[in-house]
């Protein structure tokens, strides 16, 4: 039975703070806890170096939370645009954008293309050129940026920003080496955003490309470059205190039509209608638009309204992660109507929905804080949430701001990274050192013990992590590189057996080498990872259970929550090692027996428990006793080592619900021997 929207709705009433806390560059994951212990306190007092590096993180941490937020989605049309060198030796290809006329240009950003697997760099250009000019044809122009072999690649998704004070009416990029793919050089970007004084010029702008063609309707092509969708999500920021946002109509029947209506108060050449999609459910990162919608204008002469533009969902049903761009280029109207042809189906559920609505003259939104009259079968109400200035979680950022913002964030995370190994390690040290220090001060005093137990338990600790990491290393470097070297002769001997026509059966099994050293190495490096002790935290376990999740369940449409308010808690080796492989094998479940099209991975707190379930709407287990079952076999003694209680519902209708509580006490690292 497929759930009402009002049971949807509910899965996203959660605190959104629990939510982000387990993202990956989330503020709650950067903050340390202030020393409690005397020897800590000692070593910052006497360390001017270790309290400068400690205030540079925080102030960063502090400086991090104003910005927008990095959230990859996976688009599944309009992905951007790919070019390529299909030949040795032919001329640059390159990508030019006529703004139409000359344009004081602030900044212009590259976007990154997304993933398509966990480990993929991208096909952002390796090399390339960014120029102005105010010819098409370049025989005056302004340089903006130049590669060379040092730059490098923005591996982290977020906007590569470049600054000018230039003027002009062309921007051209110059690709002079991209990805090598086979025969061919490769290179992609998902958006080239124009920002002339604070607003997207590029939205109505045109693209021509010179090159080798890689043009795929509705998947990669030019005008994706200019379009606003990008893998980075809606351009949002801040948070909503409790404001009403968006509309959103349940109908019956999936002729039903809905519009949406907007008076002027005055005539205006529009630029472009900017579309929100509605979040329906946080727990599931739903976002949706109606399947097919029109946009309808009226002259000032008052003639009969205008369809100027209409739009389809390539994928009907399929979410809308980033706003929908709608250029119209000048059209003169004094009044707006967004007409909802098709309602966006999901399941037994169909709903047209909106969470802004937006319509750009000259620079300015003239809908901003205007009275939309929503009409539905000649039932008519007047509607304020559309035009306030929020999405459905946060408020709106102008596109260059959100863009820049992102460009700055991955900038300090960067810094962050490469800074908090050194101030750990910094603390460390100086601890030791104040250690010693009070122990010659106290002499052969009480003190003494503590000195040495203290002084033991960093010992301990530092080999423990020497050892880890040469064990790490071990397997990383001598396991990964056989792994690597098995699969890639499988791969070169299975060509050669197809090249001189040999047995079908050899081919097969060269196959079965191949993936099954692929599958050792993906299992080799989540050995590694259980290895590492800066990830022993819910929090970094979390993280890892979105990669995971990103690579097995690729094919499935998926989402994993956390809404633990302690993510920051240590987990012992142990129950590290249990806890993950229990979610590997139920995940594995799900891949082999369930047949599901939606799974949903959750984290909460259960009291003083740790709850995880994971649910999906498959066809169950195989028939019989599910105890029976080897797979639930598995899962039990995972249950068991950790002490908690297992619980697992079935069957070919609701699909199958696995769901286990373990008392934090059972998972808490023991220093003395995590």
């Amino acid at each position: 039975m497929m759930p009402t929207l009002q049971q949807i709705l509910s899965l996203g009433s959660a605190s959104l703070s629990a939510l982000t806390a387990a993202l990956p560059g989330s503020l709650s994951a950067f903050e340390s806890p202030p020393p409690t212990n005397p020897i800590a306190k000692i070593a910052r007092i006497f360390d001017s170096q270790l309290v400068q590096a400690e205030d540079r993180v925080s102030w960063l941490e502090s400086r991090i939370a104003t910005f927008a937020r990095h959230r990859e989605h996976t688009m599944k049309f309009d992905l951007g645009f790919r070019g390529c060198r299909s030949q040795v030796g032919s001329p640059d290809p390159f990508v030019t954008i006529d703004l139409g006329s000359v344009r004081p240009i602030d900044s212009i950003f590259l976007v990154p293309t997304q993933k398509e697997f966990l480990e993929d760099t991208g096909i952002f250009p390796r090399q390339y050129t960014l120029e102005l000019s105010n010819s098409e044809n370049f025989s005056q122009r302004t340089l903006v940026f130049s590669t060379d072999t040092t730059t490098p690649l923005p591996l982290d998704g977020n906007p590569v920003p470049f600054k000018t004070h230039n003027s002009a009416r062309f921007v051209r990029l110059t690709v002079h080496q991209g990805h090598s793919r086979g025969r061919i050089d490769v290179f992609g970007l998902s958006e080239i955003a124009v920002i002339s004084r604070g607003e997207a010029t590029s939205f109505n702008s045109t693209v021509t490309y010179s090159g080798g063609d890689m043009h795929v309707p509705k998947l990669w092509n030019t005008n994706a470059l200019i379009d606003g969708r990008t893998p980075c999500g809606v351009w949002q920021n801040g948070n909503d205190a409790g404001r009403e946002t968006g509309d959103f109509l349940q109908v019956m029947t999936p002729d039903e039509q809905v519009s949406w209506s907007i008076e002027f108060n005055q005539t205006a050449p529009l630029d472009r209608v900017v579309l929100f999609p509605y979040q329906l459910s946080s727990a599931f990162e739903s976002l949706i638009l109606s399947d097919s919608l029109a946009v309808y204008l009226k002259k000032p002469d008052g003639t009969e309204e205008e369809l100027a533009y209409q739009w389809e969902n390539p994928i009907l049903g399929s979410n809308s992660m980033t706003p929908l761009v709608i250029p119209l280029n000048g059209k003169v109207a004094n009044s707006l109507r967004i007409t909802g042809v098709r309602p966006n189906v999901m399941g037994d559920l169909k709903i047209h929905a909106l969470s802004e609505i937006e319509a750009w003259s000259q620079g300015i939104n003239i809908t901003k804080g205007l009275t939309v009259t929503r009409n539905h079968g000649g039932h008519l109400s007047q509607i304020t949430s559309l035009t306030n200035g929020f999405t459905s979680e946060k408020r709106i950022a102008p596109f260059g701001m959100w863009l820049d913002q992102l460009a700055e964030r991955g900038k300090i995370e960067r810094e962050l990274v490469a800074l908090r190994p050194r101030q750990q390690r910094q603390a460390t040290e100086s601890e030791l050192n104040a250690t010693w220090g009070s122990a010659m001060i106290l002499g052969l005093t009480f003190l003494i013990p503590v000195f040495v137990v203290e002084r033991r338990r960093l010992m301990s600790r530092e080999q423990l992590d020497f050892i880890r990491k040469r064990i790490a290393s071990d397997l990383h470097d001598d396991i990964g590189s056989n792994l690597g070297s098995i699969s890639l002769i499988a791969r070169s001997a299975r060509k050669d057996l197809v090249r001189l026509h040999g047995p079908e059966e050899v081919a097969h099994d060269l196959d079965e080498v191949e993936s099954i050293a692929r599958e050792s190495s993906l299992a080799m490096r989540d050995i590694v990872w259980l290895l590492e002790r800066r990830q022993d935290s819910i929090g970094d376990l979390v993280d890892r259970m979105r990669e995971t999740a990103g690579r097995l369940l690729r094919e499935i449409d998926h989402t994993v929550e956390c809404n633990s308010q302690k993510t920051a808690g240590k987990l012992s080796l142990d129950a590290k090692r249990h806890l993950f492989l229990f979610y590997k094998e139920a995940i594995h479940n799900v891949l082999k027996h369930s047949k599901a099209d939606t799974v949903s991975i959750r984290l909460w707190d259960d009291d003083d428990k740790l709850a995880l379930e994971i649910l999906d709407n498959g066809i169950g287990l195989p028939s019989g006793d599910v105890s029976e079952h080897a797979s639930v076999r598995k899962l039990e003694d995972r249950a068991r080592v950790l002490g908690g209680l297992l619980q697992i519902i079935s069957s070919k209708e609701t699909g199958t619900q696995i769901r286990l509580l373990v008392k934090r006490s059972h998972l808490n690292a023991n220093p003395t021997t995590a």
